[in-house]
């Protein structure tokens, strides 16, 4: 019988501009799980943190470690999850769908059911409501997803992109972030994402940064989230640094991304910081590595 096991799954960046809600990219910056059979459930955290509360992220760990057993067949038990929570929530880097993916990983190694990718996809979909962030964090790369058919396809992504992150003090929900979104798009905006999503794509699997520029480029979702994140403008219009490939908002916020190339990437980091100085803004700005993979072992 299988004890104990270890999950680890990276943050993710959702939407990636025009790809809303169906393209993400996978970052190296991991969560990871220690889980393991217990007499009663609970869940410890490596680092402190504020905005959400412990008991719904153990909630959200059990629906999806819960939901696959019940599926398989199999009863439900205790367990202890030890996460190494290394990413922040509520920040647009997709902490729910790590929380997902581990839950069923976890389940499916302690009932020694054989993993697969399309049924990972099947159990956690009703649960994280989108596909982006979860195909990206458990393919791996430049990912997209299409809901009806479950099907992925990904892409690794160049060596030299680096991603440049402002991270907001404080965060914002998914929930929030959705209510102001529109009922519906006009005829012409649809089309623009139809032509900045092929951009997007063609940067990623044709190896073309340049054309990050256009790929980027949105009206479904960014315009609207102005509303409720006054900086996602000031970054991506009124300050927008010259030095980067292209920006965007990083799932549904509040954290804002910049793309740019390795040799680029102190200059990018010195003009994001002398906005956030200037506009007086509260965060933090890190240098993330694209392409991290989903991994998991058999501890015990």
């Amino acid at each position: 019988m299988i004890k104990k096991i270890y999950v680890k799954v990276p943050a993710s960046i959702g939407n990636m501009g025009s790809g809303f809600d169906c393209a993400g990219l996978s970052l190296k910056l991991y969560n990871g799980f220690i889980v393991e059979r217990a007499k009663k459930t609970e869940m410890e955290f490596s680092k402190s943190f504020e905005d959400v509360s412990s008991k719904k992220i153990l909630l959200l760990f059990l629906k999806a470690f819960n939901s696959t057993l019940k599926t398989n067949g199999k009863d439900v038990f205790p367990v202890k999850v030890n996460m190494e929570n290394n990413i922040p929530f509520k920040r647009g880097f997709g902490s729910s769908a790590t929380l997902i993916i581990a839950g069923i990983i976890s389940a499916f190694l302690f009932i020694e059911q054989k993993i697969k990718k399309e049924d990972i996809l099947k159990i956690a979909l009703p649960i994280e409501g989108h596909i982006d962030n979860i195909a990206a964090s458990l393919y791996g790369g430049f990912a997209i997803g299409k809901v009806d058919t479950l099907k992925v396809i990904s892409v690794k992504p160049p060596d030299n992109l680096r991603v440049i992150a402002f991270i907001p003090a404080k965060g914002l929900s998914t929930k929030i972030a959705r209510e102001v979104l529109p009922q519906s798009i006009s005829v012409s905006d649809i089309v623009y994402n139809l032509s900045s999503m092929a951009f997007l794509c063609a940067a990623f699997f044709l190896k073309k940064l340049d054309l990050l520029k256009l790929g980027l480029d949105d009206k479904l979702h960014q315009p609207y989230r102005v509303k409720v994140i006054p900086h996602l403008k000031t970054f991506l219009v009124d300050k927008k640094p010259l030095s980067v490939l292209g920006g965007c908002l990083s799932g549904a916020g509040p954290s804002i991304v910049f793309f740019t190339e390795s040799e680029k990437t102190q200059k990018v980091i010195s003009d994001v910081k002398t906005i956030i100085r200037k506009e007086n803004l509260k965060g933090e700005v890190f240098l993330l590595y694209p392409g991290g993979k989903t991994s998991w072992k058999v501890v015990e």
